[in-house]
């Protein structure tokens, strides 16, 4: 959600006309509203808050550790679209000016950007170097609301950035061996564009991704080395899967899912074919 505070109701009028159709948005011009609503506390605590257990050893030592299962149910939690992204405010307003609107705000994470007139720039960079703000954007400009759309973008992608960086860093201590192939990370990248993939979900087994299309549907991508071939055709044998199908898996194809199947499961009661998918070979990599 991006939120938008300007005691000057025309302009947030004609700014309702210009803000792209699919965006998530609110306009507020009482800036006492807008703080209300926005230092109200989010139902969920964010997901890089929630992804790390605190544990103690026998010896009373604490570790932190990354639970990339907690990154697999966030997918689960649709309140993660309630969460206020940005806020864009105005520095000039009679009971409260942009930098004490800023200092008001109570959640640490929030993107800020101010929007100021040309006798405010100073001001807007006193701001900008106390921390205040992360944007000023000067209002009333032939170019304007095409900045403001620019920003408000680039401000959204800095606010999951700053979500993500912890993480990265965890994972980056003993990451997925694939996670550090750039031939892996083109294929998936592919993936992504064609299917116009909106979410990403880390998945840890079998190794790969869970991702959202921007009509909500789902799409799984399992990324599979030697090993998980190996242990994928050994777990087949031992529940008895045609020789077929078996032989299918080390030619390029993967078998979803077979965690399923009955534990009586006899030959030919199982629909195996269905859970066999052709797997694409990612030149140069594991």
């Amino acid at each position: 959600m991006v939120i938008f505070v300007d005691d000057d109701e025309s302009f947030l009028k004609s700014l309702d006309l210009e803000l792209p159709t699919h965006w998530a948005y609110r306009l507020f011009a009482e800036p006492e509203r807008a703080l209300e609503f926005l230092n109200h506390p989010p139902p969920l605590a964010p997901l890089v808050d929630r992804s790390f257990v605190h544990s103690r050893d026998r010896t009373s030592n604490r570790s932190m550790t990354l639970d990339i299962t907690i990154i697999e149910q966030e997918i689960n939690h649709l309140v993660r679209f309630a969460r206020n992204s940005v806020v864009m405010v105005d520095y000039s307003m009679p009971l409260m000016n942009g930098p004490e609107f800023c200092s008001e705000l109570t959640d640490p994470y929030i993107q800020k950007a101010m929007l100021t007139g040309v006798a405010d720039e100073k001001i807007a960079v006193q701001a900008f170097n106390a921390k205040l703000i992360n944007r000023f954007i000067p209002k009333n400009t032939s170019h304007s609301i095409s900045d403001i759309l620019a920003f408000s973008e680039e401000l959204q992608h800095d606010y999951f950035t700053q979500h993500t960086a912890t993480l990265i860093n965890t994972l980056a201590l003993d990451p997925p061996l694939f996670l550090l192939d750039r031939d892996v990370a083109r294929a998936i990248r592919r993936v992504m564009q064609k299917h116009n993939i909106v979410e990403d979900y880390l998945i840890d087994d079998p190794t790969g991704f869970l991702m959202l299309r921007a009509d909500g549907s789902a799409i799984r991508i399992l990324v599979f080395g030697p090993k998980d071939i190996h242990r994928s055709v050994a777990d087949a044998e031992k529940l008895g899967v045609a020789d077929d199908i078996l032989l299918a898996v080390p030619q390029g194809c993967v078998l979803m899912s077979y965690t399923d199947a009955p534990e009586d499961y006899s030959a030919g009661d199982y629909p195996w074919a269905d859970n066999l998918v052709a797997a694409e070979s990612v030149k140069d990599a594991e």
